[in-house]
């Protein structure tokens, strides 16, 4: 029996049989049906397919045709396959498979996109080297290689860089530069500082969002100019470059250096004959450094240079160490390091005051039991041996423990101008109340009532000492306090209808008034709309922001000011008056244009310069020794990377899947 006699099986009929005459018996041939085992033939595999609910039937896919196995079964199949049009169009078809290979469908080349888009802010957010990057893909590459969407990704270092620089950087500098243009009013924010031979200028700006203040870098440049007049011109361009209103400029924020508030050819002053109405960005918490620096000239000693004179005795040399555990175990105490105190750092001069303090026994044993045959020995020596000079160390640890209570509450990232008066009243309140009780910590009171029984008169000099400290401190902040007073009559406005505000401040008085009435408690309801704005993404700035500091001192300061400034953190209802006002203006359900531009306006002020002198903390990180042939460029793109940005590398993920302008900006060989 033929091969092709298997799908044809003879069956026995009987057919009607006429009267007239009778007849033997016929056979007749089953119809040929599709036999599935014919997809397992290699020569008919790759284009062979079966037709749904019709078995009698058979489909080319290189030839786009159906023909009929009803008759010939198997040997329709072999006919086709042996037609002129079919193996033309084999050989078309074979070709566009070989094509196929490399052709990436869309969805999936997205992802691949988004993979290496990724991959790269991973390694920006984390301070990884593209050396680093590089060998992570190759390693993912090779790990997964089974994964086709891992064997894809290709991201080498000049591509990264290419990301990093024409793409992720613009990308999140935009986004800021829009939510400011909706903003309408902000304030620039500058500051200087060298790395090695380079003088490095970051431009942040500050603005009024629907969830509330925000910040942002704008622009990060290399100037070897740093005359005011440079920093003007560098000013202008930069808002002319991005489309900004130089008329819409409310303040120009930066530290009290000559070069920007001085008497004469200072940058405030020639942004203020462009812009009449500008205000001035004092930073604070320089004002309270400058302060503390001042009234030292008070006191009988200079504590800030025994300070780095013990330092200095004690950092280099191994003997010296040595021998002073002995005294710390003599006195048995457990032995620490003591502190640098850096005269420009804010934090450092209450914490090197209390680790002396802590250790002070053991080292004023040290140092009277030496022979003093240098003047930094004669010096210390005679430090530690007047009682006077711990007293006036418990009496700053006591006062300097406010101002740095207020200076850590003008650091964080929801400080405003409107929190501004609050902080420093309070503050200027609490040392002229010690002024007029005559209080200066209980261990400061203890040794004056020692000295008072050994020399009446000297102890009466140190406590004038201590009051000329105190007013000294108070009368520089007041001198500054003078001009935040006079801001409520200096904004200027322009199509401000006094009417309309003073209808729509009572709207948004009493929503404000129906909102406390609410079951849910207010401060649910500002934490839910802040949330359900920004998709539950956190909206820290940068000095709360998962930022990675390169050196220790910068993780210290963070310590501090985690556990310094959590009181109000820790309070249920306590609510951040920007977040507040955000709340409000946008669920008014009447319209607040006046009463926004007031509010964009006055939020926009900074309080203080600690927000730009955080992004030279990042910039220690990612232009370190290690990474030290970067260009300024690059690290600008970093920056603006880490700092304007919000979301985590996960989040980004999502975020880059759903921007396809992004994925596109990332594809094209433009980036390079």
């Amino acid at each position: 029996m033929s091969e092709d006699d298997d799908d044809d099986v003879e069956i026995e009929t009987t057919s009607p049989t006429p009267i007239s005459s009778t007849s033997l018996p016929l056979t007749k041939r089953k119809k040929g049906v599709f036999r599935r085992d014919w997809l397992s033939i290699d020569r008919y595999s790759s284009w062979l397919q079966e037709v749904n609910h019709d078995l009698t039937k058979a489909r080319c896919k290189t030839c786009l045709k159906t023909f009929s196995v009803h008759c010939d079964g198997k040997s329709a199949v072999e006919k086709h396959v042996t037609s002129y049009l079919h193996k033309k169009s084999m050989k078309a078809f074979e070709n566009n498979c070989s094509l196929a290979q490399f052709v990436i469908p869309e969805r999936e080349l997205d992802k691949i996109t988004a993979a290496e888009c990724v991959f790269v802010f991973h390694g920006v957010k984390h301070g990884h080297s593209y050396r680093s990057q590089e060998c992570t893909i190759n390693l993912i590459r090779n790990a997964f290689e089974s994964s086709s969407l891992a064997k894809s990704i290709s991201c080498g270092r000049t591509k990264s860089r290419a990301i990093v620089c024409n793409v992720l950087g613009p990308y999140f500098t935009n986004k800021v530069i829009d939510d400011l243009l909706k903003a309408q009013y902000y304030s620039l924010s500058v500051d200087a500082s060298n790395k090695g031979n380079c003088k490095i200028f970051p431009f942040a700006v500050q603005y009024f969002s629907p969830t509330g203040v925000r910040r942002g870098l704008i622009e990060f440049i290399s100037d070897p100019h740093e005359a005011a007049v440079d920093i003007f011109n560098n000013i202008c361009k930069i808002i002319d470059d991005n489309k900004l209103l130089i008329e819409n400029l409310t303040s120009y924020g930066a530290d009290n250096a000559n070069v920007n508030y001085g008497e004469h050819h200072l940058v405030f002053q020639f942004l203020k004959s462009k812009v009449p109405h500008l205000l001035k960005g004092n930073c604070f918490c320089h004002v309270l450094h400058n302060a503390v620096h001042a009234a030292h000239d008070e006191l009988p000693i200079d504590i800030e240079a025994i300070l780095c004179k013990l330092y200095s005795y004690f950092s280099r040399s191994a003997k010296r160490i040595e021998s002073l555990k002995k005294y710390f175990e003599f006195v048995q105490t457990e032995f620490s390091v003591l502190l640098q105190h850096i005269r420009t750092r804010w934090l450092s001069l209450l914490r090197s005051i209390e680790r002396l303090l802590e250790n002070f026994e053991p080292l004023k044993l040290f140092f009277l039991n030496q022979q003093a045959s240098t003047d930094a020995q004669r010096l210390l020596q005679s430090f530690f041996n007047d009682i006077q000079n711990l007293c006036i160390l418990y009496f700053l640890q006591n006062i300097l423990f406010e101002i740095q209570k207020a200076e850590l509450q003008l650091q964080r990232s929801y400080t405003t101008a409107v929190d501004l008066h609050f902080i420093i009243t309070n503050l200027l309140n609490k040392l002229q109340q010690k002024l007029f009780d005559k209080y200066y910590g209980n261990n400061t009171r203890l040794i004056l009532n020692k000295l008072k029984e050994i020399d009446e008169k000297q102890c009466d000099i140190l406590i004038k000492t201590f009051d000329s400290f105190i007013n000294q401190c108070s009368i520089i902040q007041i001198s500054y306090m003078e001009n935040v007073v006079d801001v409520l009559d200096m904004i200027h406005i322009r199509d401000l209808d006094e009417d309309k505000l003073y209808s729509e401040f009572y709207d948004a008085k009493s929503l404000y008034d129906n909102l406390k009435t609410k079951s849910i408690k207010l401060h649910d309801q500002v934490k839910s709309y802040i949330s359900s704005k920004t998709n539950e993404f956190s909206i820290s700035n940068v000095t709360n922001q998962n930022f990675v500091h390169g050196n220790s001192d910068s993780e210290d300061e963070e310590t501090v000011a985690s556990s310094s400034s959590s009181s109000n953190d820790t309070n249920e209802d306590f609510i951040r008056s920007n977040e507040l006002w955000a709340y409000i203006l946008n669920t008014s359900p009447n319209e607040t244009a006046n009463l926004k531009k007031i509010i964009c306006y006055i939020f926009s002020i900074p309080c203080s310069n600690s927000f730009v002198e955080s992004i030279f903390s990042n910039m220690k990180h990612c232009w370190n020794d290690y990474r030290n042939r970067m260009n300024t460029e690059l690290i600008s793109s970093e920056l603006k990377i880490r700092i304007n940005s919000n979301y985590s590398c996960n989040q980004f993920y999502r975020r880059v899947l759903s921007e396809p302008q992004l994925l596109k900006q990332s594809r094209q060989n433009a980036k390079y």
